[in-house]
């Protein structure tokens, strides 16, 4: 039986892997970070404190495991918290990378982003080629996912042997502290998001997701980076489908766009005063507004069996979850 460590356990994509990886046959090991144990409630794993920015508590961790699932991430897309995003998207990558060539993991999937990519053109076809973001002047978050990617590369150099996987807007159910996009669909789906500009994004599940990363276990290659995408909707039409669930309107109609940039100052001002980063910034508003419109995941789909759900059904699970949780109404 094969050992499986999860970084990033009580997330979104850790919980959801808790659940795929329960059902084939891995002993699961989860870094304990924040002391959240709703994802791993009903399952059988073993927990241990630690941090990956913090690499003196790794080695016993990593020490008898044989695969990495390397999730970890902070989501931030307020400049203010530049310094933390490194911290644990390069720093947290770089400490990661080094304990599992010291333990001698057989295999690492690093969990990337599509935005670890420049955007434009975003009406042509996001491929695998697509040059990473080199600008540290520029977004941070994306900036810390091309740097940590860069990491992964240059430790497989050194005999590690890790695929790199970039998932396009991760949604679905199981997620138990929502972040970005979920709080986003959970304050669209009660309600709170009264008109909606109209973007759209390319989604995938984030079950369809995990299945492609345990694919990438056996099949991935060395140093080989695999965009993992669903299919682009607008946030308008999610709003439809969140509409013919609940039995209520959602969303009233379509925001202009300049309407949201008059409501940044409002969100600097509520980030002041609850301490929490701000969901809407310029660099929100710009992804928003960029998202690669093809994205084929031709190569994923022919090495890994990468096969995504229609978002019709994903956006069903999702919210008959937050329903049972409490969340919506």
């Amino acid at each position: 039986m094969s050992t499986a460590l999860i970084t990033g356990s009580s997330g979104h994509v850790g919980s959801n892997l808790i659940r795929k990886l329960s059902e084939l046959d891995y002993k699961i090991r989860c870094i304990d970070f924040d002391g959240d144990h709703r994802a791993y409630e009903g399952f059988d794993v073993e927990l241990m404190k630690g941090d990956i920015t913090n690499k003196k508590t790794l080695h016993d961790i990593f020490s008898g495991v044989d695969i990495v699932f390397h999730t970890a991430a902070l989501i931030n897309l307020d400049r203010r918290y530049r310094a933390a995003i490194e911290n644990v998207n390069i720093d947290g990558t770089r400490n990661v990378c080094e304990a599992a060539v010291e333990n001698g993991i057989k295999k690492v999937v690093h969990f990337s982003s599509v935005d670890a990519f420049y955007r434009f053109p975003i009406n042509e076809p996001l491929l695998e080629d697509r040059k990473l973001i080199d600008d540290e002047s520029g977004m941070p978050y994306d900036f810390s996912k091309a740097e940590g990617q860069r990491i992964v590369l240059e430790f497989c150099k050194r005999g590690l042997d890790a695929s790199i996987i970039h998932p396009t807007s991760i949604v679905g159910p199981n997620d138990f502290k929502p972040g970005l996009p979920m709080q986003a669909f959970v304050d669209m789906a009660n309600g709170k998001t009264k008109l909606m500009p109209d973007w759209g994004y390319n989604f995938i599940d984030v079950r369809d997701l995990c299945d492609t990363a345990i694919s990438a276990v056996e099949n991935g290659r060395k140093g080989q980076n695999y965009i993992i995408g669903g299919e682009y909707h607008s946030y308008l039409y999610i709003a439809e489908l969140m509409e013919k669930q609940i039995g209520r309107k959602v969303v009233y109609g379509k925001l202009p766009e300049f309407i949201t940039y008059l409501a940044l100052p409002y969100e600097y001002i509520k980030s002041l005063i609850n301490k929490k980063p701000r969901l809407i910034t310029l660099d929100s508003i710009h992804t928003a507004q960029t998202g690669n419109k093809v994205v084929p995941s031709s190569l994923a789909r022919e090495e890994l069996g990468h096969n995504p759900r229609p978002i019709e059904q994903t956006i069903f699970d999702t919210v008959e979850f937050f329903q049972k949780r409490g969340l919506v109404s």
